[in-house]
């Protein structure tokens, strides 16, 4: 559980950049690219990072968990920044939107709603990964037993 937050987003990284990027045209890839811009992903991105990190690592003990926060921002920096994730987002959105709805995305983005938007998505994102979370812990007794049935005869 301690980590599960901060696993999932490194997973969801991971898948993200696997993506390939077949018939996506290079105005296709500029609009997934504004939009990415106009929404203030970068910023969402590094804000989401950095709660995950905080969240997880209050679950470690606390004379670890400044050593843990540095080791979690170092492997980021490394292997997960922005600059090296953008790219590999701008084609998942290219994926899954076509070029003009991701133009009136990016027009949305910048409307006083869209904003308003922004500023709340990493504060809505946390909380709401906190109540999936508290969701598991009030019923990981059931969940466990589960498992364990699940698999006994494995």
């Amino acid at each position: 559980m301690k980590y599960k937050f901060l696993i999932i987003a490194l997973l969801f990284c991971v898948a993200a950049k696997a993506q390939t990027t077949p018939n996506i045209t290079p105005s296709h890839l500029k609009a997934a690219e504004d939009v990415l811009k106009a929404s203030g992903a970068d910023m969402q991105y590094k804000e989401t990072m950095d709660a995950m990190i905080k969240q997880s690592s209050a679950n470690i003990p606390a004379d670890k968990q400044q050593k843990f926060s540095d080791i979690m921002n170092a492997f980021i920096s490394k292997y997960m920044s922005w600059e090296l994730m953008k790219d590999q987002m701008a084609a998942l959105y290219a994926q899954e939107f076509t070029e003009k709805e991701l133009k009136d995305l990016a027009v949305f983005y910048q409307t006083p709603l869209g904003i308003k938007l922004n500023k709340k998505q990493p504060v809505l994102f946390q909380k709401g990964a906190l109540i999936g979370q508290q969701a598991v812990q009030s019923h990981q007794v059931e969940l466990q037993q589960m498992m364990r049935e699940a698999f006994k005869s494995e």
